[in-house]
């Protein structure tokens, strides 16, 4: 198991294709490695969507300490802060956080100050988004993608947000 665990995680950098990367990344987030810290962490400072980077967080907190963990938070909190600037309708990366896959399993499974720092900027920064960005789709707890409003729904909402 170990041999496959090994392969994934040099698959997951090689890879270049995002959805091929979170597979492999959610997969390993099931199995939890034994030798997996490490990984999570260089993951985590390889990735660029917020969304990914917190799974990496997920896969890293089994192993590192609360003081390690707030190091990566602190970061992913000031680049959540400065997206909703650049990105306000970020409801891609926001509804993954959102679900129960990432934020409220850390919440759950860590009592550390900078997990309920980063969802109480998280939801803020959802709430303030247009109500048609909202509650599109989200995370099982296995990760797996599931819609939550009908396609032609969300894009005629938008439409209507848009003025077209």
């Amino acid at each position: 198991m170990e041999n496959q665990h090994e392969h994934l995680m040099e698959s997951f950098f090689q890879e270049k294709e995002i959805s091929k990367r979170n597979e492999i990344l959610r997969q390993l987030l099931l199995d939890m490695p034994i030798d997996g810290k490490d990984f999570f962490l260089k993951a985590f400072k390889k990735e660029r969507c917020l969304d990914i980077k917190l799974r990496t967080v997920r896969g890293y907190a089994a192993y590192a300490t609360e003081d390690e963990v707030s190091v990566l938070m602190d970061k992913l909190l000031e680049l959540m802060k400065k997206r909703s600037d650049k990105t306000p309708y970020n409801y891609t990366e926001y509804e993954p956080m959102r679900s129960v896959f990432l934020m409220p399993y850390l919440l759950e499974h860590y009592n550390y100050e900078c997990f309920r720092l980063f969802n109480v900027q998280l939801e803020k920064q959802y709430d303030e988004m247009p109500d048609c960005f909202k509650n599109i789709f989200t995370l099982d707890e296995f990760g797996m993608i599931h819609t939550i409003r009908d396609k032609e729904e969300v894009e005629q909402s938008c439409r209507r947000f848009w003025g077209r």
